[in-house]
């Protein structure tokens, strides 16, 4: 069964599910960010060129004896600052949501 839906209480705030997909022993919720622009935290510029976009998943508590995959649709952005050592950077959504190479959320 598949279902398409906008903002619910199954995201976090300031991202919105794009697409839920429910199985007989999974449920799959695909997420992104609200947000047009990106602060890189090394200089802290903000930008809103996005370069790309990459998925990340993320294992989350069960959901009526479902197992629950998060995937968090990310983008990586251009870095404008002049004297910024690096020019792309990837959009971070806070350790409270899903922190840098995690598997899991924090509530998992």
């Amino acid at each position: 069964m598949e279902r398409r839906s906008g903002s619910t209480k199954l995201a976090p705030a300031g991202f919105v599910v794009e697409h839920a997909e429910i199985d007989t022993d999974r449920v799959f919720l695909d997420v992104r960010a609200t947000a047009l622009s990106a602060t890189y935290p090394c200089c802290g510029t903000r930008s809103l060129r996005t370069q790309s976009r990459y998925q990340r998943q993320a294992a989350d508590l069960p959901i009526a004896g479902r197992r629950v995959f998060l995937r968090v649709t990310a983008r990586r952005f251009w870095c404008d600052a002049v004297l910024c050592r690096r020019r792309i950077f990837a959009e971070r959504f806070g350790a409270d949501i899903l922190a840098p190479l995690s598997r899991r959320d924090r509530t998992s």
